[in-house]
């Protein structure tokens, strides 16, 4: 129950609904297009890549909390050697203490036993980073969304003008056939008529235009959707509908901008970098042993045995020509510009929906008007006809108050339009996910 309140909820705030009534199978829907943009574009995909490489960046930094351990053989040959001479009899005996033929085979482990929390800030500085490869994900999500909400609100608006366009085409040739019949009665001249001829082909002109507007709209969606080769032919289906919630729309819950959140896990890398430069002349200690076989134990030089040694050892940094002192210095200038950009995303976000609420208020105000611009637009007509009728109007008159219903009905889908859009671009403005909120 919850979930349909919040499904219906949001369908009256965006002001767009999909039709479920008769449509051909190949129809797709608002829910439809961004499925299939968040299931097949590439641009999506190769933020998806990122966020498998950041995992294994983030095992990468983990492995330093193991120990490292090696197996080596190796040969070397030496040549001389040291020897000792032992003066015994008139044939002293020579005795070399290494052999020529040198061989090594051991295994080696190490494991740094204390780095003073080093390791844990590489290991969070790699998991911060895949929470941004995780936000650029989610920010190119919104980005291709809106970008392709908005093509389909505007192709919708585009089929919607073009059938306005038809009905003063039809109107206006219907009125032509009637000038007809009047010139061959002698009640009109041929005027009456290349006036009339020159609007319809005005008309059909106009409709053109937008039929060309339509059809490279189409071809900017389709690409978004992979399907920039059958674009043309793409077919929507949905109906411009507004409904006026001024109390709920300033109630819309506002999510974090994807800006917002890198933003503050830059922040964080930044701290975890600060703090790796103030350990920078803090000493290791590492612990470690190797054991093998290999020759050169006297009395038997040549011979094979085993051996093994264990070592601890405490690396204090002495002199780094004053590398950690300028680390240090620049972690905290880096820290410092983080709270400024913090602090101008968060302004331009908040001016961002300031705007965004005026522009809606005022496209509200607009559609109001064209309500009742179109209602009179339409008594005009209504009298204008019987006046022709009854020959107290010219038919130049009649066709301009037919052509200013034209317009006001244009001008009341333009508001319609201008009002979706201004809420689409509130929704925006306050982060929210457009793919999850909107209805089916």
């Amino acid at each position: 129950m919850a979930k349909t309140k919040i499904l219906f909820g949001a369908l009256i705030f965006f002001g767009i609904h999909i039709m479920n009534g008769q449509s051909t199978t190949d129809s797709l829907s608002l829910q439809n297009v961004l499925e299939i943009i968040l299931e097949n574009n590439p641009l999506l995909k190769q933020s998806e890549g990122k966020i498998d490489i950041a995992q294994s960046n983030i095992g990468v930094a983990e492995s330093y909390k193991y120990p490292k351990m090696i197996l080596e053989g190796s040969f070397t040959y030496v040549d001389p050697v040291s020897e000792v001479t032992l003066p015994i009899g008139d044939n002293p005996i020579v005795l070399p203490l290494f052999p020529n033929d040198n061989y090594n085979l051991y295994a080696g482990v190490q494991y740094v036993l204390y780095d003073f929390g080093r390791t844990k800030e590489v290991i969070n500085i790699s998991k911060i980073e895949k929470l941004i490869s995780e936000e650029g994900l989610e920010a190119a999500q919104k980005q291709l969304t809106y970008a392709a909400t908005e093509l389909f609100t505007t192709i919708l608006f585009t089929e919607n003008a073009i059938n306005v366009q038809n009905e003063l085409i039809t109107s206006l040739q219907r009125n032509l056939k009637r000038i007809n019949g009047f010139v061959d009665n002698g009640l009109a001249t041929s005027f009456d008529q290349v006036n009339t001829n020159v609007r319809i082909t005005t008309a059909q002109n106009k409709k053109v235009g937008l039929q060309n507007s339509l059809n490279n709209l189409k071809y900017h969606l389709g690409e978004l959707m992979g399907r920039s080769s059958d674009a043309k032919e793409l077919a929507i289906k949905g109906i411009l509908n507004i409904e006026k919630q001024r109390n709920e729309k300033t109630f819309i819950p506002k999510e974090i901008r994807s800006e917002l959140a890198i933003a503050k896990h830059v922040d964080s890398i930044l701290i975890s970098g600060q703090k790796l430069a103030n350990k920078g002349n803090l000493p290791f200690i590492t612990i470690g042993g190797t054991t093998g076989f290999h020759n050169g134990y006297l009395p038997d030089l040549d011979e094979f045995r085993f051996n093994y040694a264990a070592f601890a050892k405490v690396t204090v940094p002495i002199f780094q020509g004053f590398k950690v002192k300028h680390e240090k210095e620049i972690a905290k200038i880096k820290i410092e510009n983080s709270t400024w950009h913090l602090k101008e995303i968060d302004t331009k976000i908040n001016t961002e929906i300031t705007s965004a609420l005026e522009t809606l208020e005022n496209a509200y105000k607009q559609y109001e008007n064209n309500k009742i611009l179109i209602q009179q637009a339409k008594i005009a007509v209504q009298q204008a006809r019987k006046k022709y009728e009854n020959q107290l109007i010219t038919n130049l008159d009649l066709l301009d108050t037919e052509v200013v219903l034209s317009g006001a009905q244009l001008s009341l889908l333009e508001s319609e339009y201008k009002c979706i859009m201004a809420q689409y671009k509130l929704q925006q403005a306050k982060g929210i996910k457009i793919w999850q909120s909107t209805f089916k």
